[in-house]
């Protein structure tokens, strides 16, 4: 049997193990938000598809505007900022948590999926 048609002829891989996933997925929640784009830019880098670089953009920017809110609200904070604080906080761990989850490629959702070639 050619070597050639024995790779092609292979089960297709994910691209990293469960533990990568799971620590893409706790990464937000260990750091309370700060590294909240890196595990979408991770996934933007393996699979190069546009909504992985769109989730990534939005990730940077729910960063910034965590980032810039904190620089400018007082340490006794009430109303309406604090719902903002709130939900900056809660975008930018739990959210990035579960897109980290979500969207980490499986083996059943692989790039050659349907006999699509790479």
């Amino acid at each position: 049997m050619n070597p050639v048609e024995n790779v092609a002829a292979r089960p297709i891989r994910p691209y990293g193990s469960w533990a990568a996933r799971t620590g893409l997925t706790l990464l937000p929640f260990a750091t309370l938000g700060l590294l909240c784009p890196v595990p979408s830019l991770v996934i933007a880098l393996r699979r190069h598809r546009g909504a992985d670089w769109a989730a990534f953009a939005v990730f940077s920017a729910v960063w910034v505007s965590w980032v810039l809110q904190l620089a400018t609200t007082p340490d006794t904070t009430h109303g309406m900022k604090f719902a903002a604080d709130v939900l900056l906080l809660g975008l930018s761990t739990a959210g990035a948590a579960v897109h980290a989850w979500k969207a980490w490629p499986t083996a059943r959702h692989s790039p050659n999926e349907n006999g699509k070639s790479a």
